[in-house]
């Protein structure tokens, strides 16, 4: 089974995750960029003095060491070093107590030594100093090489301080937006959570839903929240038809079962002649011969109510005029006559089994609603791409009362007469399951002692050619 997961939470911890990156990203930028600086500015400062060494070498006017500096114009930093190195290689001068790591000549450029355990930047640089010689009158050029180093504890110091300041200021930011992002996202998917909580709510036992407001208003739900809400609904009138089917169903099977036991103890009550228990068990066997009927009319409603995808293609003029053959003979047994007007090539969705059982239904009902001597009409034919079926009666009619509810389970107008005509009150119902399922549509026009026409519409279909 799997283990349930909260999409706020997951979306709050992607967020949060994604900003806590930003921010160390940011933190690492921002060290990296204020190290830079901070090298950057401190190796200018290193050019500097060492300018203001370059500045206090003079001219000795000595051919042997024509170089002198005046160490009391230097003017290094606390523990800064200096160094100064002729041409050739001799020194010139250096600061006083410098370590020799520190003004030991190296290569060109900036380095960094750690000297006695503290850190050190060391600038050497080849320079030209330009003197003016008194005996000549003019500017003689002399070259040589200076080092200067300074302690760069400070700036680590500096750089620490920085860390700790980039890191309060993204920590504080962090907290502040973690807390407008939890919230803003708990409102931005609270719609989610409502739609989940009235979904959650859905049982069987009460199978109500109306989708939230919020959850409609927004683009992405809408259809899903729209779905449920037909689906759901769906499955309440699903559950209520059910329900009802059941209780008219043990209502009908009950007052059936009744029937049959009454007329047994009508037989027991006193010592009968034997035509009169003949006459009884002709009784006893027609009230259970409608007890078979309503049970199998109620399997074949179950039957045609699956709603199975119709993939056949059924001409309807094949099992009209089948239909029609089979209950000629019963039709001459009440004087009615059966005429059929049926049109070839009324392929329509359904199948030749349904098609049948549609007809009978309807055909049996006409003929047992008939009074002797009159007619009852089969018409097919094609209509601007419709299937039309006709089956048309002369008989006693249907009241405009009774019209909206002729296709309910179990409706019978007149109960005495329907108990003489073996009616179960099933059979209109199971034609229009079997005319939905096709996608088609079911109609009735009736007039008290005048007839009943029902009409049916169904969508021409082309056989394949195969």
């Amino acid at each position: 089974m799997l283990s349930p997961h909260s999409l706020v939470r997951q979306t709050i911890l992607v967020v949060l995750g994604a900003e806590l990156l930003c921010v160390l990203a940011f933190s690492v930028t921002a060290l990296e960029h204020e190290r830079h600086t901070r090298r950057h500015a401190f190796d200018a400062m290193l050019k500097g003095r060492s300018d203001s060494v370059l500045a206090t070498i003079q001219d000795a006017e000595d051919p042997a060491d024509p170089l002198r500096m005046d160490d009391s114009e230097v003017h290094p930093q606390a523990g800064d070093a200096y160094a100064v190195y002729n041409l050739d290689g001799g020194l010139v001068s250096s600061s006083p107590n410098a370590p020799s790591a520190l003004i030991q000549r190296k290569a060109d450029g900036f380095s960094d030594e750690i000297v006695h355990g503290h850190p050190y930047r060391i600038l050497q640089r080849s320079a030209a100093r330009v003197l003016d010689r008194s005996d000549t009158n003019s500017p003689v050029v002399r070259r040589v090489t200076i080092l200067y180093a300074a302690n760069t504890e400070h700036i680590g110091h500096e750089i620490r301080e920085a860390a700790a300041f980039y890191f309060a200021v993204s920590l504080v930011g962090f907290l502040l937006t973690t807390l407008i992002l939890v919230v803003l996202l708990r409102r931005i998917l609270h719609p989610i959570q409502e739609l989940a909580d009235k979904a959650a709510a859905v049982s069987v036992s009460a199978p109500q839903f109306e989708a939230p407001a919020s959850a409609l208003r927004l683009l992405e739900l809408r259809p899903l929240a729209q779905t449920l809400t037909t689906a759901i609904t769906g499955l309440r009138l699903a559950l209520a038809y059910e329900r009802n089917f059941v209780g008219d169903a043990a209502h009908e099977l009950k007052t059936a079962v009744a029937v049959v036991r009454s007329s047994i103890q009508l037989l027991m009550l006193r010592s009968r002649s034997r035509e009169e228990y003949a006459r009884g068990l002709e009784v006893l066997l027609k009230d259970n011969r409608r007890v078979e009927d309503l049970v199998e009319q109620m399997l074949l409603l179950a039957r045609m109510e699956e709603r199975g995808r119709e993939v056949e293609l059924t001409d309807l003029a094949i099992p009209a005029a089948t239909v029609v053959s089979t209950l000629t003979n019963y039709a001459e047994m009440r004087g009615v006559h059966l005429l059929l007007d049926a049109a070839g090539d009324a392929f329509t969705g359904m199948s030749p089994e349904k098609a049948e059982v549609l007809l009978s239904n309807l055909l049996t009902n006409a003929i047992q609603h008939s009074p002797h001597g009159s007619q009852v009409e089969v018409r097919c034919r094609v209509e601007d791409k419709t299937v039309l079926l006709q089956v048309e009666d002369h008989g006693a009619g249907i009241s405009a009362a009774a019209l909206p509810h002729v296709y309910e389970r179990f409706y019978r107008e007149d109960v005495s007469r329907s108990r003489e005509t073996g009616g179960t009150g099933l059979g209109l119902a199971v034609c229009k399951s079997i005319v939905d399922g096709a996608g088609g549509s079911i109609s009735i026009a009736s007039t008290v002692a005048v007839g009943t026409t029902v009409t049916l519409k169904l969508r021409l279909r082309q056989p394949s050619s195969a």
